[in-house]
């Protein structure tokens, strides 16, 4: 019965310690310096956040369309306040065996930094997802500066406002939801753990920018549909369900791969004008030549606001 307390309270002392040490991590920017008596952090932040590159559209004949479309802004091309990157890493040990964490990076509007304990408590973001623990500040070191990991392994996902599930699975708004977003993904190794690191993300999506009073018709497309903090695993899925987006007084912006398959077959994308009149268009990659979805990152389809009238097929 005594051994029986004293393995409890010894537990709860060792909980303690842990949550100490993190407490002890100064919240601000991610790169800097912890407190000399504080354990050691990877220290991250994030490169300015990227643009899409605008895809010509042109009309059968080879001829421009005129410029009277929407002219194309990247107002968006920054990140925002509150914006949101997770983070999966693996600390590797001598001998190729790893310890999986998983965090977060919060943008004040001018720095990155790891989230504070009640911005955690708020996410109610679970200690443990399949084997994956959280490590708020991402500890790696004692405070001298020792370590027992030799690798880092991160993968960062953006996925808007969403957050990990008990089952670890972040849940990406789906093109018909209302509320789609960019998904983006980047990836490093770091071999010296004590040095600052910059994580560049990538689109893993293309853009369709859609006119006011316009509906959209897909036979079928890619989109991603989740990310894996147990497994650091984006989940690009295909779907065979028509894409039927009704026509809005507003113009508006929906993220996905308008392909058909992982091969990059292009997906025809109809756009519909209230009233009736339709344009039928093939999206080109961004290479020119399709070979794999992924020509189709990062690729923005500006759609025109087509004058009323009959169907006038065009190609992007």
């Amino acid at each position: 019965m005594i051994r029986n307390i004293f393995l409890l309270v010894l537990s709860a002392l060792c909980a303690w310690s842990c949550t100490a040490l993190d407490d002890a991590i100064v919240p601000g920017p991610a790169t800097e310096p912890q407190p000399a008596d504080a354990p050691h952090s990877l220290r991250i932040t994030v490169a300015p956040k990227p643009a899409f590159a605008e895809a010509a559209i042109n009309m059968p004949d080879g001829i421009p369309l005129p410029q009277t479309r929407t002219v194309q802004t990247e107002e968006g091309t920054k990140w925002e306040e509150g914006d949101l990157v997770w983070l999966y890493v693996e600390f590797y040990y001598t001998g190729n065996t790893a310890i999986i964490h998983y965090s977060a990076l919060k943008y004040t509007g001018t720095t990155w930094r790891y989230l504070t304990e009640t911005e955690a408590n708020s996410l109610e973001l679970k200690p443990n997802l399949n084997g994956a623990t959280f490590n708020r500040t991402l500890i790696y070191g004692q405070a001298d500066g020792s370590t027992q990991y030799v690798q880092a392994n991160i993968r960062a996902f953006y996925a808007g406002n969403s957050k990990p599930g008990a089952n670890g699975l972040i849940t990406i708004p789906a093109p018909d939801s209302g509320s789609s977003v960019p998904m983006m993904e980047a990836s490093t190794t770091l071999g010296d753990l004590s040095q600052p690191l910059t994580l560049d993300f990538t689109y893993r999506c293309s853009r369709l920018r859609i006119p006011a009073d316009y509906g959209v018709q897909m036979g079928n497309y890619k989109y991603c549909a989740s990310c894996d903090l147990t497994g650091g695993i984006l989940n690009i899925k295909t779907v065979a369900t028509p894409l039927d987006l009704p026509a809005t007084a507003a113009p508006r912006d929906i993220f996905l791969l308008p392909v058909a398959n992982g091969q990059g077959t292009p997906a025809p994308i109809t756009l519909t004008r209230s009233g009736g009149a339709t344009w039928i268009f093939t999206p080109r990659p961004g290479t020119g030549t399709a070979t794999s979805a992924r020509e189709y990152y990062g690729q923005s389809y500006t759609l025109p606001d087509l004058a009323p009238g009959g169907v006038t097929p065009g190609e992007m």
